[in-house]
């Protein structure tokens, strides 16, 4: 029987004493999902925070910021195209302190698609527009492992998505509808165990006065919902947010002041 090797503690000690820091000591790179229907101001959002690079994953949804904030923008219509990007990333040497995924359910698209077509070319009787079990599989652990390497980058970031309605409850008795991130089951709950902020981003409209002239106007604002709701999927582990039921025309930047300093200009 083979002797377990020895091990020199000193040597663990000082390895694993050297990893340990004080939680404020840490880096603070916030990771959030900001989810919602079309054309309320995701990608918008995703272009307030700190040197933003906004890869739109086949959704053209940047075409919005080109005339003020004009963020970087990385269009992407293949599954290998994110991965070159991850590495790019990760390697350290480039401008950005954010990176947006511009919709991660666009994403998860262009992964089915690789899939189906490595399946495809494995089995050219398969039909390409009807994905296997294998096919589902493999998908949810590519996104998955996509998740949290984006997420484990040493720089904030964000994952936008499209809604989508499910029924929960085990019977029809406890049945209750609730509004999430358009993804599929287990990559819908890895990505929200993943993030520190799940938010739902709505337009709403208020009547705005003229001081000069006193008649009231009606025009659109953007709200994201953060606090408890039985109707979306929202939360937030920020403890500086946490009083929060929503935030109103939210800006990343404020947000990430808020909880570096407990403080700052937002309103909810």
């Amino acid at each position: 029987m083979a002797r377990a090797p020895k091990v020199d503690i000193e040597q663990v000690r000082a390895r694993v004493e050297k990893k340990i820091k004080r939680a404020d000591e840490l880096p603070l790179n916030l990771a959030m999902t900001i989810y919602g229907r079309p054309k309320v101001g995701k990608t918008r959002f995703c272009a307030t925070a700190p040197e933003p690079l906004i890869i739109d994953c086949d959704e053209r949804g940047t075409d919005s910021t080109r005339d003020d904030t004009n963020p970087s923008v990385a269009r992407i219509t293949t599954w290998s195209e994110m991965n070159d990007i991850y590495w790019y990333l990760q390697s350290g040497e480039h401008p950005y302190r954010t990176v947006a995924i511009d919709t991660i359910s666009g994403l998860q698209t262009l992964c089915m698609n690789f899939v189906l077509g490595d399946e495809l070319a494995r089995d050219a009787s398969r039909d390409p527009d009807m994905p296997t079990r294998q096919a589902y599989g493999k998908v949810s652990q590519l996104m998955r492992t996509n998740i949290t390497n984006f997420r484990n980058l040493e720089m904030n970031v964000i994952f936008t998505a499209h809604t989508r309605t499910r029924s929960t409850g085990e019977d029809e008795e406890d049945e209750s509808v609730i509004t999430g991130p358009n993804l599929s089951p287990a990559i819908y709950t890895h990505l929200l165990g993943a993030v520190g902020l799940i938010g739902y981003l709505m337009k709403r409209e208020v009547f705005i006065r003229n001081p000069s002239t006193k008649k009231r106007r009606k025009v659109a604002r953007t709200r994201l919902l953060i606090g408890p709701s039985e109707r979306f999927e929202t939360g937030v582990r920020y403890s500086a947010l946490s009083g929060f039921d929503h935030i109103d025309a939210p800006d990343f930047q404020n947000m990430l002041e808020t909880i570096k300093n407990g403080k700052g200009g937002m309103s909810g």
